[in-house]
């Protein structure tokens, strides 16, 4: 006769908690060997081995309704089952190093300014959330190396330019209400293109090369990947001075 454990001993002896043991019992994931007429639970060595493979599943990233199911298939597909698993943690694992990312961002920025506007700050964080989709849009209308070295940046520059970016806008959230075509403001969005030059220096041809496609409109999705930190009111405005500054530009460029 094997030998049977209470079920105090058998928590002491697997390193769990009675109460884990009592729950796995509700949901009929481990039940004891046996229970005596009075309700009082019995383990034994073969629990033990039925336990060390939900443990086993546990640490492999298994929830408790998956190992249920699992554990009480006639034929399982181990390898199947496995490699299934691998590819959920080797995704979860890419979304924590996005967010640890985006938390590097986000303190980076808190430390160089105090503090940022909220608009701002949630764009930027936006932006690295989904930098993947971002990359698949921009192939749509650019080349793939050219989109490539946009986005392959050293973190700690692109940290840095982000800081400068987020900087950047809040500065010009409060220019607004200024005329447009003035000095600051044009020196603004000068500087902003200056750090977009940085990133890639081939950023106005790419403009323009944007410009000649005629984009009729874009869709709401695509519009979800780059939300903007501006008020309507703001980006009407801020429209205003692009265009004017794309102009001004152009005419620079003319042959005289």
């Amino acid at each position: 006769m094997s030998i049977q454990y209470s079920i105090g001993e058998f928590a002491k002896k697997a390193g769990i908690t009675i109460r884990a043991l009592r729950y796995y019992d509700e949901i009929n994931l481990l039940k004891p060997s046996y229970i005596t007429p009075t309700g009082r639970r019995f383990y034994t060595e073969d629990n033990i081995m039925q336990l060390q493979k939900i443990v086993s599943l546990k640490f492999l990233g298994y929830p408790l309704e998956k190992i249920h199911e699992l554990i009480h298939l006639q034929n399982w597909d181990l390898q199947e089952s496995l490699e299934f698993q691998r590819q959920e943690m080797i995704q979860k694992r890419e979304h924590l190093n996005r967010v640890i990312r985006a938390l590097d961002h986000a303190l980076f920025m808190m430390e160089e300014q105090n503090t940022i506007d909220a608009n701002i700050f949630m764009a930027l964080i936006h932006n690295i959330h989904k930098e993947e989709e971002q990359k698949e849009w921009f192939t749509n209308y650019f080349p793939k190396e050219a989109v490539e070295k946009i986005f392959d940046l050293p973190e700690e520059k692109y940290m840095k330019l982000n800081n400068e970016i987020a900087s950047l806008f809040s500065e010009l959230k409060a220019a607004y209400g200024q005329d447009s075509e003035s000095p600051y403001v044009q020196a603004l969005l000068k500087q902003y293109f200056d750090l977009a030059l940085i990133i890639y220096p081939e950023t106005f041809e790419l403009m323009e090369n944007l410009e000649n496609q005629e984009i009729e409109s874009i869709e709401d999705e695509d519009m979800q990947l780059f939300p903007s930190p501006f008020s309507p009111e703001e980006e009407k405005w801020l429209v205003q001075a692009l265009q004017y500054y794309w102009d001004k530009r152009r005419h620079s460029n003319e042959p005289s």
